[in-house]
């Protein structure tokens, strides 16, 4: 742990630095390595404030899922109520941009990462509750596309919009940062900023399914 994080973690209280170092687990070996003794480890506790705070280490991934899920649903969420009705790149940008939100306890990290690794590990109690939080924001999305999409298949766009979000997950290896600013790739600039840009045309030319003219396509 760095001097800088290690200084920004000892002013988190218990339970905020336990979620921080189970999301870094998460993040660099998988759900797999979250044991109430690598918890506490990476949190530099007693093992015994994992049970406290948590009762178990479901308990403790259960919360972590739901702070990353609500940074995801909030932004989608403020995305929404600013979009004007008809806007096909608003609509784009409601689904996308929210993606790049970053990670609850660790800003180096983006939240759909860390909840792809929880997802694909959970069982389906936890999987149901990640999904309640966004179900009403991604219905939303869809609606939005559709009105700018006359007579799409919403089927179709339904599973445009699944691939699209998963494509998001094209990151560097885990636990690494995301987006690696200065660095030279074959791709060129490298960094965050680059990403959502090159990310915001493919997911436009995947969800535009025909040739409507939609206003800020």
């Amino acid at each position: 742990m760095t001097l800088v994080m290690a200084t920004i973690e000892d002013s988190l209280t218990t339970p905020d630095r336990l979620l921080a170092g189970a999301e870094r687990l998460v993040v660099r070996e998988g759900v797999r390595a979250l044991t109430v003794r690598r918890i506490a480890e990476e949190a530099g506790v007693n093992s015994a404030l994992v049970r406290y705070h948590f009762g178990d280490t479901d308990g403790l991934l259960g919360e972590l899922a739901l702070r990353n899920a609500a940074r995801l649903a909030d932004a989608r969420s403020e995305l929404l109520e600013a979009m004007t009705p008809g806007d096909f790149a608003q609509a784009v940008d409601a689904l996308i941009v929210p993606l790049w939100a970053r990670a609850a306890m660790n800003q180096r990290y983006r939240a759909i990462v860390v909840l792809d690794e929880i997802f694909a590990r959970s069982g389906q109690d936890l999987n149901a509750r990640i999904w309640a939080v966004f179900a009403d924001g991604v219905a939303r999305v869809q609606s939005a596309l559709e009105a700018c999409l006359p007579g799409v298949d919403p089927h179709a766009l339904a599973w445009r919009i699944r691939f699209v979000t998963a494509a998001a997950l094209d990151i560097p290896p885990r636990g690494l940062p995301d987006g690696r600013e200065g660095v030279r790739t074959a791709y060129g600039r490298d960094s965050d900023e680059e990403r959502l840009a090159q990310f915001r045309r493919f997911a436009s030319d995947a969800l535009r399914m025909d040739k409507s003219d939609c206003s800020g396509s």
